[in-house]
């Protein structure tokens, strides 16, 4: 059986099966529930209303977390194979640390069996791990949108549709990553895969992707995604803490911190360099990219440089990396 994460860092997405021994809940609708109601004001829970009798376009509307009847509705929902998803995160961690929610221990088993070495390989300058619970029943359309990681859906009960864009060309090349341009990143040929329990779907980081719950049963899954990828608003904070007063900022468009706005290279992607030519340095290609994108009104393009390479010898002796969401104020 090939090793999962023989995955990671490719472009093709597909279908793989199961490997033995994984310690899914005997019940898993009861233990999704469970999850979900423990901790409510964390999940997200939705529903598809359909429009007016002059409106065939079906809108999302979110349950109100702070309301005492809430996980009521949203479970009889799924009891009633409505429309209905709800989604929990179970693990954020990085490499040296992290949380992991109640209940899910089998989830970090899974990680520690399945994923913890390949990722230390594939990641050796630091990794970032996410972990979700996905509930959903009745035909609902998580829509279509791409992540910043690779990911691994594996699915656990009832029946699930995903229409996978394959990352375009363009895209694979680009060395400075954000989720802009969502139509050019759906040109590609889509591919569609019918998910059923005991298969993991393999999605790459960026694809474009939707998600249908097939029939009134309950399709209950588990996402595992992961990866390296560095915001360039934590990058322009550590490179100012390195050296206070150069002021190196970003140009708008690449500074804001909202996921589906955030901006990011994959620092895994260069590990395997080193210090650059003269191991002392960033590896050219990412150099370049990185000072396209760097400013300052204190100091020059040379100095940027020069500060770059101080961080990167930092990255390579030290665990600085601080996973996607530990952003700046």
């Amino acid at each position: 059986m090939p090793i999962l994460t023989d995955c990671l860092e490719t472009h093709t997405p597909r279908i793989l099966d199961m490997p033995a021994g994984i310690p899914f809940p005997s019940d898993p609708v009861s233990w999704a529930l469970d999850m979900l109601e423990t901790d409510v004001v964390s999940a997200d829970m939705q529903c598809l209303e359909q429009g007016s009798e002059n409106d065939s376009i079906q809108k999302i509307s979110f349950f109100d977390q702070n309301d005492p009847e809430c996980f009521n509705r949203f479970s009889s929902g799924i009891h009633q194979g409505l429309p209905v998803h709800g989604n929990l995160e179970l693990i954020d961690y990085r490499d040296d640390g992290g949380t992991l929610r109640k209940n899910a221990e089998w989830a970090w088993q899974v990680f520690n069996d399945e994923f913890k070495i390949g990722m230390a390989e594939k990641h050796s300058m630091g990794y970032y791990l996410k972990s979700n619970l996905w509930m959903s029943c009745g035909e609902h359309c998580y829509k279509a949108h791409c992540d910043f990681a690779d990911g691994f859906l594996m699915h656990i009960k009832g029946s699930k549709h995903v229409r996978v864009w394959p990352v375009p060309e363009q895209f694979k090349q680009k060395l400075i990553y954000d989720h802009s341009d969502f139509e050019a990143r759906m040109a590609t040929e889509p591919l569609d895969f019918e998910l059923k329990p005991g298969q993991i779907l393999f999605i790459p980081a960026s694809a474009m992707h939707e998600v249908v719950a097939h029939g009134e049963q309950s399709a209950i899954s588990v996402s595992f995604h992961m990866g390296s990828p560095y915001p360039l608003v934590v990058l322009c904070d550590q490179l100012n803490k390195l050296k206070p007063g150069v002021e190196v900022f970003l140009p708008p468009h690449l500074s804001r911190n909202l996921k589906f706005n955030l901006s990011f290279f994959q620092l895994s992607r260069f590990a395997h360099f080193g210090g650059g030519v003269d191991g002392k340095t960033v590896p050219p290609e990412l150099s370049e990219a990185l000072l396209s994108s760097l400013k300052s009104k204190k100091i020059n393009s040379a100095e940027i440089k020069e500060l770059l390479s101080a961080w990167w010898q930092l990255a390579l002796s030290e665990p600085i990396y601080p996973g996607p969401w530990c952003l700046p104020e």
